[in-house]
């Protein structure tokens, strides 16, 4: 009898330890901590001011390397890739065209030209996390400006040759232009706990200060030294890829 009651004594204490030992083990608690993160996002751009007298809407794919403090400021490079389908601005290669508005290549063929836009930009940026309706606190509202360079160009295609549209020829063509400009994003951050669901999506804005590189127009028949006014806004979405490591767990023991 003396027996089974230290048996049954010794049973009982271990079961104690071990559920005293459950209710200590403690995983880290929400909280805010430094995250280096790869993000990649899309977003179409509506064009104002000087902008818009050459090129209308485009696409534009972005992508950046940002570090969030633990203290919730934001930091790091931001660099983007422009496309678009329509160019507004009138006259482009009426001198090499017929009076139908048709182009002859070397073969003396009719003959498609498609004109586009294509440009980038480039910004350091700098701002902050706002931790507002958000289910944690690496997640919240979003705000940084930053300041660069922005270039863009009217793009020519065509499948034949076309001898007054070689290479250096559609230099005088192309309205290749940069300057320096600003960007502005105002949206919202989300990062889950298990780092699955990353993702942010707000309002972009760049506003830049461009003039011509290239000597001699072409089609006007002088040169172009004015400094134009570009504006871009849209709304940008994108994904995050954190590369901070996974919080571990931490254990207590009594």
């Amino acid at each position: 009898m003396k027996h089974l009651f230290i048996l049954i004594l010794l049973s009982l204490s271990g079961f104690f330890i071990k559920a005293q030992f459950v209710m200590e083990k403690k995983e880290i608690q929400d909280s805010a901590f430094t995250i280096t993160m790869i993000n990649v996002s899309y977003a179409y751009q509506w064009t104002a001011s000087e902008m818009a007298d050459r090129f209308g809407g485009n696409s534009n794919i972005g992508g950046s390397f940002i570090v969030k403090t633990k203290t919730k400021w934001i930091y790091g490079l931001k660099g983007n890739f422009i496309w678009g389908g329509r160019v507004n601005e009138p006259g482009i290669l009426t001198d090499i065209r017929t009076s139908d508005g048709s182009v002859i290549d070397n073969e003396g063929r009719l003959t498609d030209i498609h004109l586009g836009e294509r440009g980038s930009s480039f910004f350091l940026i700098g701002g902050r996390m706002i931790n507002r309706f958000a289910p944690n606190k690496n997640s919240g509202i979003l705000v940084y400006g930053g300041a660069g360079f922005l270039q863009h160009k009217i793009s020519i295609k065509f499948q034949d040759n076309i001898a007054s549209l070689t290479d250096e020829h559609k230099k005088g063509y192309d309205r290749f232009s940069f300057g320096y400009a600003l960007n502005g994003f105002v949206g919202y951050l989300f990062m889950s706990k298990n780092r699955l669901l990353n993702f942010f999506g707000g309002f972009d804005y760049t506003h830049g200060w461009t003039k011509s590189l290239r000597k001699f127009n072409f089609d006007t028949r002088e040169s172009d030294t004015k400094t134009r006014t570009n504006i871009l806004y849209g709304i940008r979405v994108g994904w995050i890829i954190r590369l901070n490591k996974r919080q571990s767990q931490e254990y207590y023991y009594y």
